[in-house]
Formats: structure tokens, C-alpha cells, sequence
């Protein structure tokens, strides 16, 4: 009986909350926000069963259309109660390791994090893009790298989104929140993710050059170079290696394409990093090779 009871309780609120949403009453969907975030976490500390994972992905499913009916309305403030509401249900399911619901939450922060940036909803975007990189380094320090890999994955699609529609702000901080993750996985020792990281802002970095977005380009340097020095204390040579390589990429493509004052700064961070004699020492050659098919394997996979 009580179980019917909280469905239905969990359906009327569903309910309300696009009820108040369309109806443009801000503070009145923000309440019914957290009151499905509410049901979510209660039902992620009962016991896991199939009905239950069902029903808690319903719950986060209707916090993202939410969120999306309220950047069409352009509530910024909705939008940022669905963003936080489904980064307590990530964390939630992470601490309670029910991994698949938290990558489904993790997944539904992201999809929300572009489409607020797709429809011009700056702020929106921003705050999510902040809680995605807050969800990267939590899942970093619980050596959950499903998570930090799904989160890096979109903050680099939000950075792209961002330089495509020349959002520099909302692009930036993607950026920096991609290198904050990365240090993160190398304070954990997390090698596969901190070189993932590398690889993801030298794409990044590649196709700010191409685009000549001298802003972008020095952003994304100054994030790697951050890696760099993080990776360095903590003696992940692949990471280090992988870093090292993707600044000088990044170096020749600006020296190409004539952004002269990225060309000078990529210079200038690769050679303020310990890199010396690693690419060029014998017993490198094996640990070169498994890098560069770990970064065909990434690209291909984003």
C-alpha cells in the first residue's frame, strides 16, 4: 500500500512540475524539482531491483524535460535547479555504488548542459558545465572512471558547442573544468584518465587553431600546461608523454595557421614541463606505442 501510495505521490508531482513549468511559475517548479530529486534518492537507498532502477531513471528523466521545458520558457533558475538535482542523484548512486543510475543521471546533465547551451541559455549552461566537472573530480577521487570519462566526454562537446556559437565564457570554463578533472585523475593515479585528458584538449586545442579562435587555443594550452605540472609530481610518464606531445601538436598547427602569439605560449609551457630525454630514451618506444593507440581509440570514440 505504500508503495502505491508513494507512486502516486511520485506521478502528481511529476505532473505538477511540467504544470508549473509551462505555466512559467518559477519557484513553484524549482519546489517540485527537489521534491523528485527527493523521491530519487530515497528510492536509490532502498534495495536494487529492476522495478526500483525503473523508476528512479522515470524520476531523472522528468527532471531533464523539465529542464528542458524551462530553457524554453527561458527560466534560467529552473534550469539550474534540474542541473543540481541531477548531480545529488549522481552522487547518490555513486556513493551507494549503483553505478548505471548514476551514469544515466551523469548522461542526462550533459545532454542538459548542451541543450541549454543550444538555446542561449548562458548561464544555464555555465552552471552546468560546473557541475559536471564537480561530478568528474568526485568520481576521480572514487576511482569511478566510467564517470570521469562520461564527464570529460561532455564538457569537450560543450566546448565545442561553444566555439561553435562563439560563447567564449560558457567555452572557457568547459576548458578549465576538462583540466581540473584530469588533475584530479593524476592526483588518484588514474593514468588512462589523465592521458584521455590530454588527448580531449589537444582535439580541442586542434580545432581552435583550425578555426584561428587564438582565446580558445591559449585556454586550452594553459589547461594542458596545468595538467602537465599536476602530472609531473605524480610520475605518470604515459600522461606526461601524451601531454608533451599534445602541446607540441598543438604548437605546430598555431606556427602553421599563423596565430603567432599561441605558437610562443605552447613553446613557452612545453619547455616549463620535466620532459627531457622522454622521447627520445629506448625503453620509451613500447610505452609510445600503446599511447598512440590509446588516442586513436579515444578520437574514434568521441
Amino acid at each position: 500500500m505504500f508503495s502505491d501510495e508513494s507512486e502516486l505521490a511520485e506521478i502528481r508531482e511529476i505532473e505538477e512540475g511540467f504544470k508549473k513549468a509551462y505555466d512559467g511559475d518559477a519557484k513553484g517548479t524549482v519546489e517540485a524539482v527537489d521534491k523528485l530529486r527527493d523521491f530519487a534518492v530515497r528510492l536509490i537507498y532502498l534495495n536494487a531491483t529492476a522495478e526500483n532502477d525503473l523508476d528512479v531513471k522515470a524520476l531523472m528523466i522528468a527532471i531533464r524535460d523539465i529542464g528542458r521545458v524551462a530553457a524554453e520558457r527561458r527560466m534560467e533558475l529552473v534550469c539550474m535547479a534540474t542541473s543540481r538535482a541531477l548531480v545529488d542523484v549522481v552522487v547518490e548512486a555513486a556513493g551507494k555504488e549503483r553505478e548505471p543510475l548514476a551514469v544515466k543521471a551523469l548522461s542526462l546533465l550533459g545532454s542538459l548542459a548542451l541543450e541549454f547551451a543550444e538555446t542561449g541559455m548562458d548561464t544555464a549552461a555555465k552552471g552546468a558545465a560546473e557541475f559536471l566537472g564537480d561530478c568528474g573530480k568526485f568520481s576521480s577521487k572514487r576511482k569511478m572512471e566510467t564517470l570521469v570519462s562520461l564527464a570529460e566526454v561532455y564538457l569537450m562537446q560543450l566546448a565545442m558547442k561553444a566555439l561553435d556559437k562563439n560563447l567564449s565564457e560558457i567555452g572557457s570554463a568547459s576548458i578549465g573544468l576538462l583540466g581540473e578533472i584530469g588533475a584530479s585523475s593524476a592526483e588518484q593515479t588514474l593514468e588512462n584518465s589523465t592521458t584521455e585528458t590530454a588527448i580531449l584538449l589537444e582535439d580541442l586545442g586542434n580545432t581552435a587553431v583550425i578555426k584561428k579562435d587564438e582565446v580558445y587555443a591559449k585556454a586550452v594550452i594553459q589547461a594542458l600546461g596545468n595538467l602537465g605540472t599536476t602530472v609531473s609530481h605524480y610520475d605518470l610518464k604515459n600522461s606526461l608523454i601524451q601531454t608533451a606531445w599534445s602541446l607540441e601538436t598543438i604548437r605546430v598547427l598555431a606556427q602553421e595557421q599563423g596565430l603567432k602569439t599561441a605558437c610562443l605560449e605552447a613553446k613557452a609551457v612545453l619547455e616549463s614541463l620535466n620532459t627531457a630525454g622522454m622521447l627520445d630514451e629506448e625503453q620509451n618506444l613500447e610505452r609510445i606505442q600503446e599511447i598512440k593507440t590509446f588516442h586513436h581509440r579515444i578520437l574514434k570514440k568521441n
